[in-house]
């Protein structure tokens, strides 16, 4: 109940709040008059104060995108049932076999090139043709552009902007990329990695038709799962030519190759393939190879497995750094080594540059612990390295053969970012 014995009193004792409540009763016109102008300026004074707050609002918090992390699915790196089974028989012969199962009459031929060519056709709009500019002068101050070119494929889409993998141009200015309907568009560029010479962009679409709106991003498949003698697609750039299609056949595949930072699958094909944008399909559609660098001279082309760039792919998509020692290491095969060789993982080249050679680490060494973890074979070497983060400070072991054996040295690095 309200103390109105108390309310009283007070009033009394401020006659001040008590007279201007009479006064306010008393002249009613006045009040109005007072409560009008008020509003007037009011009025005045919010409508811009409003027009600040709605802007202000509008361009950080409504229109502010939230970026968006792309995950890509990956496999294990040793699946079960996805091993190939080894076989003494040559892939001539496995070739071979398969072929005298069919009936190879002109028209069947015709059939089978036209399906596998098809598969292709379906993914032609995941193509683009990506074009870097540089500008540079001559010994008379004239200035000279120059345009490079090579072939991407659109690998994810995250709200307006479509991700494309493509070949490292290494540019200096910016990058157009030509869509199927002949669209060109400036792209952003998300990470790049010199080891594996690959680039990952970002197309905003937002503002574009509806034909490059409707791109469905062609699915990174499981080049584990692949097998000698299979059939191939070759898309991109082939031939040297954007949007060129290449057939052919798995002839071998190295599944422990040794990598910098790393091991993987390297798949041989029947042709010699250009590396400038060149992607592996299988017959169902799906990438399952980038046709690289890694032997110039090779007579047939060598692509890296897709399974094994998921997760360097992952991160130049997102922007984080991958973790760069700068090594390529074997496995040590204990029943060949000598005799109390240490365990660990046997360095067969440093990159120069790199951290690991900047700290003295040298070919012949064996690498036991990174950190508080344990070397003992390529894979888990390779586990290790992408769990490490750019900048971080690491101790690493590794032992080094002289004329009295094997003398432990300990190595603090800083790791470095592939890039």
């Amino acid at each position: 109940m309200p103390n109105t014995k108390k309310d009283h009193e007070s009033d009394e004792k401020n006659p001040f709040i008590k007279q201007t409540i009479i006064e306010e009763k008393k002249d009613h016109h006045k009040r109005i008059i007072s409560a009008a102008c008020l509003a007037m300026v009011f009025g005045i004074v919010a409508g811009p104060s409003m027009a600040v707050t709605s802007y202000v609002i509008n361009k950080n918090i409504l229109n502010k995108q939230t970026k968006t992390t792309i995950e890509i699915p990956k496999e294990e790196s040793n699946p079960d049932g996805s091993e190939e089974a080894e076989s003494s028989e040559p892939v001539e012969d496995i070739v071979a076999s398969a072929i005298e199962s069919i009936d190879l009459s002109e028209k069947n031929l015709e059939q089978m090139y036209s399906s596998l060519s098809k598969v292709a056709e379906n993914k032609d709009n995941t193509i683009v043709k990506i074009s870097a500019v540089t500008t540079n002068t001559d010994w008379f101050d004239n200035t000279l552009q120059s345009e490079s070119s090579c072939s991407g494929i659109i690998i994810a889409k995250s709200g307006n902007n479509l991700i494309v993998l493509t070949q490292d141009m290494s540019i200096e200015g910016g990058v157009r990329v030509m869509f199927f309907d002949g669209s060109i568009k400036e792209a952003t560029v998300l990470g790049t990695d010199g080891l594996t010479n690959l680039m990952v962009l970002s197309v905003d679409i937002s503002a574009m038709g509806e034909k490059v709106k409707s791109i469905e991003p062609i699915v990174l498949g499981n080049s584990y799962q692949l097998k000698r003698g299979a059939f191939i697609l070759a898309i991109g750039s082939p031939v040297g030519i954007s949007r060129s299609l290449d057939i052919g056949n798995i002839t071998a595949i190295e599944k422990n190759a040794s990598f910098f930072d790393g091991y993987g699958r390297v798949i041989y094909c029947d042709k010699h393939l250009d590396n400038r944008g060149t992607f592996l399909i299988d017959t169902s559609g799906e990438l399952v190879g980038v046709v690289s660098n890694l032997d110039g001279d090779s007579p047939i082309s060598m692509a890296y497995g897709i399974s094994d760039l998921k997760m360097l792919i992952e991160n130049m998509t997102n922007g984080v750094g991958s973790a760069y020692l700068g090594v390529r290491v074997l496995d040590i095969d204990k029943e060949r080594a000598p005799e109390g060789i240490p365990n660990g993982v046997y360095v067969t080249e440093v990159r120069a540059d790199s951290p690991a050679y900047n700290i003295g680490i040298q070919s012949g060494d064996i690498i036991s612990m990174i950190g508080d973890e344990e070397v003992n074979s390529i894979i888990g070497f390779k586990n290790i390295m992408e769990k490490l983060k750019p900048n971080q400070v690491i101790n690493i072991k590794v032992s080094r053969s002289g004329k009295d054996g094997f003398t432990e040295l300990n190595f603090e690095t800083t790791i470095g970012a592939r890039s």
